[in-house]
């Protein structure tokens, strides 16, 4: 069976294709439409459309890599400035709280049990100097402490 496949396909091989009748040629040559006007416009624009499309493609597979260049040439030091710069070297600093209020405060619980509190006002202060410079820098920041205290009943 499998000698009788090779056969006739050799002998495929060997036949030419016959010729097209002239009569079947006439009538499809006679069958071939005209592309109307409307039909051939769309067709440019979808072909403009794809082009578009496919420079945009292109934009995309580059953009990453020049959002990290740029992104690396914003961030890096300026040549020169960070050799001319040596930074704030304090000659003295100073850390200091100061106790501005203390209170107790009584709240009830949802369930109707009181809840108190000591609460105290704190203000803490950094100073820094640095003479070689003449930099002096002051930072105040308010913090609130508020502890919660059991409540004794007797």
């Amino acid at each position: 069976m499998h000698e009788d496949l090779e056969k006739f396909e050799r002998s495929l091989k060997r036949m030419s294709p016959a010729a097209v009748p002239p009569e079947l040629m006439a009538r499809l040559r006679a069958a071939r439409v005209a592309v109307p006007a409307a039909e051939s416009a769309a067709s440019r624009w979808n072909l403009r459309l794809a082009e578009w499309f496919a420079a945009w493609r292109g934009l995309a597979v580059v953009a990453p890599a020049a959002m990290l260049l740029l992104l690396w040439l914003a961030l890096r030091p300026a040549a020169g400035l960070a050799e001319n710069t040596s930074g704030i070297k304090a000659n003295a600093v100073q850390v200091d709280h100061s106790l501005v209020a203390s209170f107790d405060a009584v709240a009830q619980l949802p369930g109707g049990e009181p809840v108190r509190f000591h609460c105290r006002k704190w203000q803490d202060d950094v100073v820094v100097h640095d003479d070689a410079n003449g930099v002096f820098i002051t930072q105040s920041t308010p913090r609130v402490e508020v502890v919660p205290v059991r409540f004794e009943t007797y």
